[in-house]
């Protein structure tokens, strides 16, 4: 019997050019993250394998170091309850991907730096290969054999403007060697930002004297496919959506706070819009945090990190006991900064209700069959300097970049800090039917190729370091989506509890 998780892994085999046996199906859906377990797989058997066999997915497993559970065994793994209790496979949840994987011990920081770029350039030049406007990739070092026109799938590792005549040059690599390729001022793709550490599929024309550099006639970044399948519940549900709580602050809006707990419980006017929630996701910033910034104290209410998330689980109990709700932290929350983030420590995580379920930073998983990317947000501090015309006020357009280059934080060496990990949990993989972010402290709703986007506001009122650094907050906003069309333009209610009264609006703005 066909189940939306089924459907999501034959899918995501289909785009990575995969034709699947019914018992190779059966045995990834019994992994705990059968979509890491398919990258893993596809990894082994390499691009010209055209079907994956049962055996195939037996061998790969059997390899793993440490077998991984079942969903519904007990876990120490971050995709846990509060509690610690892994959700059960009856419910209407799992986990897909957990962005942190915990680093092996004693590596070496550079060599493990290493590894994770070669995994992102492998994962998403996996995505690149196939298509039309690439032909046959080549790698770099077989460049130059006296072909006229070439393609390649290069990580970026410079752009340079050159000083006269305004030409855009790029430095890209591959696991074989790198080149510099040149884009004439001229060029409508001179007019699109690059970002360093992007991954790029370029179609090249070839210089026919060695000493001149091929012009790229063409770019293709791996987004999201025009045609895939898109999850829906099968039966009427609907998800809120918050983010950036800051418990702690003496900014945390209280009143306002009630409100939407008065909401949820049927209270006020427009209470039936409340009605069929039933589960609540958060991304990050629970808490204010302990030396986010400079003389933070001076904003606290609770100087203590283990009372804010004290006080936390206090404020979640508030919303209806029967709710599950998903959270992953942010920055200012008390895991390690570099991204990503594994989930609350056990200390933290117990003062939390047992209907928490606390993931890394960011995670995806299943809601009723619907695929959801939830991440904090913290690398719009890199991408809204690096990408002209954006803004904290329209978060959304950078998320729609992020999707475009399938991750979530590109660059090296900027504000945000990357985890030398063995594996590039920035990487969005698969592709989500909703994407939810914090950390910008607005409200923000759009579509992007068939995917809903959402920045889900805060619950924090400005602070001097906000207005220091000319943050406006949009606050005390949430987002409610129903889940049986979750893409469609009717799908998202605002629920606005800035003003006296809970307003309720309908439909993603024009």
């Amino acid at each position: 019997m066909a189940t939306p998780l089924r459907d999501h892994v034959i899918a995501y085999l289909e785009l990575n050019h995969k034709i699947v046996e019914a018992g190779a199906v059966d045995l990834l859906l019994k992994d705990r993250q059968p979509l890491i377990l398919c990258r893993a797989v596809l990894d082994v058997i390499g691009a010209d394998a055209p079907i994956i066999t049962q055996e195939m997915v037996e061998e790969v497993v059997a390899r793993q170091i440490s077998p991984r559970p079942r969903l519904g065994a007990p876990s120490s793994s971050a995709g846990t309850s509060a509690r610690g209790a892994a959700p059960s496979p009856r419910e209407p949840f799992a986990v897909l991907r957990e962005g942190f994987t915990p680093p092996p011990a004693h590596q070496d920081p550079l060599r493990a730096y290493g590894r994770l770029f070669q995994d992102r350039y492998r994962r998403l030049s996996r995505m690149l290969r196939g298509r039309p406007g690439l032909g046959t990739v080549d790698a770099i070092r077989d460049l130059g054999h006296g072909a006229k026109e070439a393609s390649i799938i290069g990580m970026v590792c410079d752009v340079h403007v050159t000083s006269k005549q305004h030409h855009i040059v790029l430095t890209v690599e591959d696991e074989s060697g790198s080149l510099r390729v040149l884009i004439p001022r001229d060029s409508p793709l001179a007019h699109q930002p690059i970002l360093s550490d992007e991954v790029l599929g370029l179609a090249l024309t070839l210089p026919k004297d060695g000493g001149q550099l091929a012009r790229v006639e063409a770019l293709e970044r791996p987004d999201i496919p025009l045609t895939r399948a898109i999850g829906r519940a099968d039966q009427p549900h609907r998800t809120l959506f918050l983010s950036d709580l800051h418990i702690g602050s003496k900014s945390f809006l209280e009143d306002e706070w009630g409100r939407l707990i008065g909401f949820l419980r049927g209270e006020g006017p427009d209470a039936g819009a409340a009605g069929g929630i039933d589960c609540a996701v958060i991304a990050g910033d629970l808490v204010d945090g302990i030396g986010i910034y400079p003389h933070q104290e001076r904003d606290l209410a609770i100087g203590d990190i283990v009372e804010q998330y004290a006080e936390l689980g206090r404020r979640l109990r508030e919303l209806p006991a029967s709710m599950p709700i998903v959270v992953v932290p942010g920055n200012h929350d008390a895991v390690s900064p570099a991204e990503p983030q594994p989930a609350l420590a056990a200390g933290l995580a117990k003062s939390l209700p047992d209907n928490v379920r606390s993931l890394p930073n960011p995670s995806t998983f299943a809601l009723h069959g619907v695929v959801i990317e939830a991440y904090h947000g913290r690398s719009f501090d890199d991408l809204i300097p690096a990408l002209p015309g954006t803004s904290y006020s329209r978060p959304t357009d950078v998320m729609k970049r992020m999707l475009a280059m399938r991750h979530l934080a590109p660059i090296y060496g900027s504000r945000t800090p990357l985890a030398p990990l063995p594996r590039d949990g920035l990487v969005i993989d698969p592709a989500p039917d909703i994407f939810v972010t914090g950390h910008a402290h607005t409200f923000s709703i759009d579509r992007y190729r068939d995917v809903l986007l959402l920045n889900v506001s805060t619950w924090q009122g400005e602070t001097e370091y906000q207005k220091m650094r000319n943050i406006s907050a949009v606050p005390a906003r949430a987002a409610v989506v129903d889940l049986t069309q979750p893409t469609h333009r009717s799908s998202v209610v605002t629920i606005d509890a800035s003003g006296r009264d809970v307003q309720v609006r309908n439909g993603i703005p024009a």
